[in-house]
């Protein structure tokens, strides 16, 4: 059969598209703000959205699938909720429980928490959901005795959920956490939060920065499926002191940052952010130059300022950045222990 330049060239493009489409990080949103506020922002390249224990939110679009989460059995009532709402609606995914490692968070021993899973979550796999491993943000011993028992158990994995916080400076330390899950259990990732340390100092651009780094880097590993900036709150609002209010997505009042404009419209870390630019202030503000942006209504208005102080002792790795770097070396020497046997 005979085929013409253009058809040929044609199909080459199509899957080239089809290859793009499947390996692309899908950008989400880590919801915990004004349900009112999401219409703004769930567009462009967004297209998921969780929440740590609360159900759907009605203002979000249709087209912008939520992700139910099962936090743990501190928010046991709230997963019920959940249940009786997947009875009428089935989601295609779901979260197992919050930073189980953690005290403060679901923190539960990883044995117990298998059989919590098998019997909370495992259920919805017969159903044909997809179903996450437990959100981690540090300790692979943890993960790793999880996932043995489940192995026992029967559980079903589909991907590895994990969250990282940490210095701007540090994208090696990202990209070794999720590699190294990766190169583990040989599953999907899907990086639930993200997002820069208060205690790291960052400045505003150096988070931006960072931020689209780190975005542009996960599109192109062809293995993590999916991430989820933590920054869905005003920037002098934050859910707490520990990762940086930098970090938000919004201003004060709604309406959205600069860096929620790229995370919504771009895909390359040298691609400013859409209908913005750095003006000249009034000459009372002449000390400083802010971000300005043209809204859809074609209203301009800038960047609120953050309100909160630096940290005094700034640190580029804390205790779980210790912690982490720690827990993966001993993988890799399990790892090269186990290569050296077989050889």
């Amino acid at each position: 059969m005979r085929f013409s330049t253009t058809a040929l060239l044609s199909t080459a493009l199509l899957a080239l598209a089809s290859l793009h489409q499947t390996e692309a990080c899908e950008r989400g949103l880590a919801w915990g703000t004004n349900d009112n506020w999401a219409p703004k922002i769930a567009k462009g390249l967004i297209s998921w959205y969780h929440h740590w224990q609360d159900g759907p939110n009605s203002r979000m679009p249709s087209h912008v699938e939520f992700v139910p989460t099962f936090w743990g059995p501190k928010y046991q009532s709230k997963w019920n909720q959940r249940k009786q709402e997947m009875k009428k609606k089935l989601p295609k995914h779901i979260l197992a429980f919050n930073e189980p490692e953690i005290p403060g968070q679901a923190n539960m021993g990883a044995k117990h928490a298998a059989r919590l899973f098998m019997q909370e979550i495992q259920p919805y796999a017969a159903k044909g959901v997809k179903l996450s491993s437990p959100q981690m943000v540090w300790k692979l011993e943890w993960l790793e005795t999880f996932m043995d028992e489940c192995d026992k158990l029967g559980c079903t994995i589909d991907f590895m959920a994990l969250h990282w916080y940490g210095s701007y400076k540090d994208m090696a330390a990202l990209k070794k956490w999720v590699t190294s899950v990766h190169k583990r259990f040989g599953k999907p990732i899907w990086l639930t939060e993200y997002g820069i340390t208060s205690a790291s100092g960052a400045s505003q651009q150096q988070i931006k920065n960072f931020h689209m780094e780190a975005t542009h880097w996960m599109q192109t590993t062809g293995y993590v499926e999916r991430a989820a900036w933590l920054g869905c709150f005003p920037i002098n609002s934050p859910p707490d002191n520990y990762a940086s209010n930098k970090n938000a997505l919004f201003n004060s009042g709604g309406s959205l940052r600069d860096m929620a404009y790229w995370y919504i419209y771009s895909e390359r870390p040298d691609k400013r952010s859409l209908t913005h630019s750095h003006r000249a202030l009034p000459s009372a503000h002449a000390h400083r130059r802010a971000i300005r942006h043209v809204d859809e209504e074609g209203n301009e208005y800038e960047d609120d300022e953050s309100t909160f102080e630096s940290y005094q002792d700034e640190t580029d790795c804390d205790d779980i950045c210790q912690l982490r770097k720690e827990s993966l070396a001993r993988l890799e020497a399990k790892l090269e222990a186990e290569a050296e046997k077989t050889k």
